[in-house]
């Protein structure tokens, strides 16, 4: 909840080349939760869906996750992932903001594997898993009272 008692809405976004995961969380909760994988094909398709999950869910905020390297670095991942959510900023108007990501998608995994998903199951997945680890990062870093 923000100072003022209002509930903030988020979409936790993991981008890859082939898949984008999506997670749903909020400021009250601040439980973060797998929703669903875009499966990228073109940015206006991409924009649509991502919109029409922003529009059920009544989010006021995208974050995306960052692939920086181990040692603080931007990656050539981050500037395509850079210039693919400014694409999608710029399509569905709405507001995103980046939160480092580095090992996110390992630590879904690990979480599967650890549960006893199988991996087919587990590749289905392991994006919008990746996705909920990266919002859930930033609803943990909200201070109370945001």
């Amino acid at each position: 909840m923000t100072g003022d008692g209002v509930i903030v809405r988020y979409l936790g976004l993991d981008v890859g080349n082939r898949r984008v995961g999506v997670a749903v969380g909020n400021s009250e909760a601040r439980i973060a939760s797998p929703l669903a994988v875009i499966e990228r094909t073109t940015l206006e398709h991409d924009a649509a869906q991502l919109l029409d999950l922003a529009r059920e869910y009544e989010v006021e905020m995208v974050i995306v996750g960052l692939p920086r390297n181990a040692d603080d670095t931007a990656s050539e991942q981050e500037a395509l992932t850079r210039a693919y959510v400014q694409q999608l900023q710029s399509s569905t108007g709405l507001p995103f903001r980046f939160q480092d990501e580095r090992y996110s998608t390992a630590a879904a995994l690990r979480r599967q594997q650890a549960r006893g998903v199988n991996e087919k199951r587990g590749r289905a997945t392991i994006d919008a898993a990746a996705a909920a680890i990266i919002l859930q990062d930033f609803l943990d870093g909200l201070e109370s009272g945001d």
